[in-house]
């Protein structure tokens, strides 16, 4: 029952940061014309634009990674339990959070340093976007592959199914 009452709390927290979000809103965007295409305007630099929204970002995402997980948990429980999925379903989060802050911390860099070096041929914060926050979910459906005959559906279930849908399950649960 924990678990419910754990995604409630984070729907409730998701909401209550995205109704910050809309009341903060972002710093007016001072537009003004581009040096070289005076028919262009650019806005004020993205440190200034972002900076009274910032927090609230970063607790929205990490609030979101770990919606994530809980759903997956809420799917993958066995009679209210995890089971052997939870230390892998506990160290794909840690593992989600963890380049997700690593990400924060590269766009926050480039906000400061718009003109930094590439990585792997893009700006930092897109490299970890691409090479390491898009990779992440991964882990979770390996162990959603790994484990579904034996955690997930079982030949047990899969018998107690076809009697089911016959019409003859001796055993009502």
């Amino acid at each position: 029952m924990r678990l419910p009452v754990l995604l409630f709390g984070l729907v409730l927290a998701i909401g209550a940061l995205i109704a910050a979000a809309m009341w903060t809103g972002e710093a007016a965007p001072q537009a003004f014309p581009h040096p070289d295409h005076p028919s262009l305007l650019r806005a004020a630099d993205g440190a200034t634009r972002v900076a009274p929204v910032w927090w609230i970002g970063a607790a929205l995402g990490a609030l979101e990674i770990a919606f994530f997980a809980g759903c997956f948990a809420l799917g993958l429980r066995r009679q209210g339990s995890l089971g052997p999925l939870a230390r892998p379903l506990w160290l794909g989060l840690a593992l989600y959070e963890a380049v997700y802050v690593l990400l924060l911390i590269a766009y926050r860099a480039f906000l400061a340093a718009p003109t930094s070096e590439l990585v792997l041929s893009f700006p930092a914060p897109t490299t970890v976007m691409l090479f390491g926050l898009w990779p992440v979910p991964l882990w979770f459906l390996w162990i959603y592959l790994r484990h579904f005959d034996d955690w997930v559906l079982r030949d047990e279930d899969l018998v107690r199914i076809r009697r089911l849908a016959a019409g003859d399950d001796p055993e009502p649960r």
